[in-house]
């Protein structure tokens, strides 16, 4: 569209004068009352202003009048400039300002505070999200809930003393489901290690108690007479484990909290995990064609399975399942020293064998608190020993050991009653059953004299050269890591 481009008539006598602009007092009243021009105060102490005939353009063009009270000259032709008077429009404008300015440093601590509330719910929820997963980490209950010792059917009371609930009473069940067929798995399986572990979190000390597999406990064993069946043939289907710790709770009158079971697959796993583990062969050893030599030896997953199962070679495992359990003392001894270097990796690659393998009634919290415990305990503070026994008659023609009753209940006394309230021999309440051999006692050794065996042979380890060291100079202790 073409625009119009015919001359414009401009009327010369309508333009304004450049400079200042003079106003009549009606003017610079109807101007004052909406930019620079004087107008009543809000403030009571200025009252009602005088305006003047003059009004002299701004730097912002809004007009100010003079007035006497700020020096102006009424008889003078041009008034001399002041900064203008702040009117009302601007004072409104500059209390707009503070109060925006204001306003920013409110939305500054709002925005801070905001932030805060959404990283703490970021972290809580981060936090809540770990305990779950920690909590589905075990499988937790699956074997069933302990309940309290019965009482005994003569009526009298409890042998286990309120002195002994104090600490943490655990039984830890290591669960065989291995059968002849090596493709099979018994669904039940067998308690072939059973351990009872006093725990004593505010003394950083712990107690482990070995209970032999063929310990003799009659019909309840079932067929082989045996505790480490009490499991497969509980009666209770749907809690086998508390039928074999009420068993123990008033056999022996130890108190048990909690139980925690493993299946024994699993520890192939774990060494695999860890790359091998160090351990102290003691003798060499070799059946159905497998093999490990003595001394210190780099076990994988097969060969500890082989070390910890071994007791069928006379020679080397000649107590059969006594000599067993000395051989699992060096791999408890192994273990601790790797679980104490595991770094956050192992502890990862660690997860799905635990879900897969460890089953506990301990919560989360107790759990934690174990874990620290037996982390921060030093071996010179950990002892460990079997329940004395002798080798007994056979059974429906099984091999059995017989609890040896004045020796168990000497070991009890000693290592796991209050001094207080000892036991006698008449209070064990296993089976009696004849023997064949001598007894075989607690054996007890603190973890510390389990850790120097070989520790002055080719290859050994450094804290198992040091407490090597320790023994030779007749101190058993370990200084705390």
């Amino acid at each position: 569209m073409n625009r119009q481009t015919s001359s414009r008539n401009i009327d010369l006598s309508r333009a304004r004068p450049a400079g200042r602009r003079i106003s009549s007092s009606g003017a610079a009243s109807a101007r004052g009352a909406s930019g620079y021009g004087a107008s009543a105060q809000r403030g009571g102490s200025y009252g009602a202003q005088q305006r003047s005939p003059y009004s002299v353009s701004s730097p912002g063009g809004a007009s100010a009048s003079r007035g006497t009270s700020r020096g102006y000259h009424e008889d003078s032709q041009r008034a001399p400039y002041h900064e203008p008077q702040r009117t009302q429009s601007a004072a409104r404008h500059a209390s707009s300002r503070g109060r925006k300015k204001k306003k920013k440093k409110t939305s500054v601590g709002k925005t801070v505070g905001i932030t805060l509330l959404c990283v703490f719910c970021v972290l809580a929820l981060a936090v809540g999200s770990l305990w779950w997963y920690v909590e589905t980490l075990f499988d937790t209950g699956d074997m069933g809930q302990l309940t309290k010792p019965k009482p005994p059917s003569s009526g009298q009371e409890s042998i286990i003393p309120d002195e002994m609930t104090g600490t943490m009473n655990i039984l830890v069940l290591g669960i065989d489901y291995s059968t002849e067929d090596a493709v099979k798995r018994d669904p039940i399986g067998n308690t072939d290690m059973i351990m009872y572990f006093r725990v004593d979190a505010t003394n950083h000390t712990m107690m482990m108690t070995q209970f032999p597999r063929d310990m003799f406990v009659g019909d309840i064993g079932g067929a082989s007479g045996r505790i480490n069946g009490i499991f497969a043939h509980s009666a209770d289907t749907k809690n086998r484990v508390n039928t074999l710790a009420q068993y123990i709770m008033q056999a022996f009158g130890l108190p048990i909290d909690n139980y925690v079971t493993i299946d024994m697959d699993s520890l192939r796993e774990i060494v695999d995990i860890f790359n091998g583990i160090e351990v102290y062969v003691p003798v060499t050893m070799e059946f159905n064609g497998s093999r490990l030599e003595q001394g210190w030896r780099n076990l994988k997953g097969a060969e500890c399975e082989f070390f910890l199962r071994q007791r069928k070679d006379t020679s080397a495992t000649p107590r059969s399942d006594i000599d067993r359990l000395v051989n699992h003392q060096y791999f408890y001894s192994a273990l601790f020293r790797r679980v104490r270097t595991a770094t956050v990796p192992d502890i990862i690659k660690l997860v799905p064998v635990v879900q897969n393998y460890i089953n506990t009634d301990l919560n989360t919290i107790e759990l934690i608190q174990l874990g620290m415990t037996v982390l921060q305990t030093p071996s010179s503070n950990i002892t460990i020993g079997r329940v004395p026994v002798a080798r007994g008659e056979l059974y429906y023609n099984n091999d059995v050991m017989v609890c040896a009753k004045s020796e168990t209940a000497a070991f009890l006394n000693e290592y796991l009653r209050p001094a207080s309230d000892p036991l006698t021999a008449n209070d064990i309440g296993t089976p009696d059953w004849p023997t064949r051999s001598e007894v075989i006692g607690a054996e007890v050794r603190r973890m510390g004299e389990v850790d120097a065996v070989g520790g002055d042979a080719e290859g050994a380890p450094p804290d198992a050269q040091r407490a090597a060291q320790q023994q030779a100079q007749g101190d058993g202790t370990q200084p705390e890591e």
